[in-house]
């Protein structure tokens, strides 16, 4: 994952996930390269739901170019 993708999920599990996830996105702006791997490696449904591709993210990105 580049920087931006980064960005992009812990925005997005900021913004459309619950308490926990919330949490997590902090953990993983807050990790190290190689504690990051392993939270997304614990938790590869954050990348599914949140990552780049996701729906939330897309949905995100295009409310930012609508500003």
């Amino acid at each position: 994952m580049t920087s931006d993708d980064f960005y992009i999920l812990t925005e997005t599990m900021q913004k459309f996930g619950g308490h926990f996830c919330a949490k997590l996105a902090d953990a993983i702006r807050a990790a190290d390269s190689t504690n990051k791997h392993r939270i997304l490696h614990a938790f590869p449904e954050m990348i599914r739901d949140y990552g780049p591709e996701s729906q939330f993210a897309k949905a995100m990105l295009a409310d930012k170019e609508n500003v």
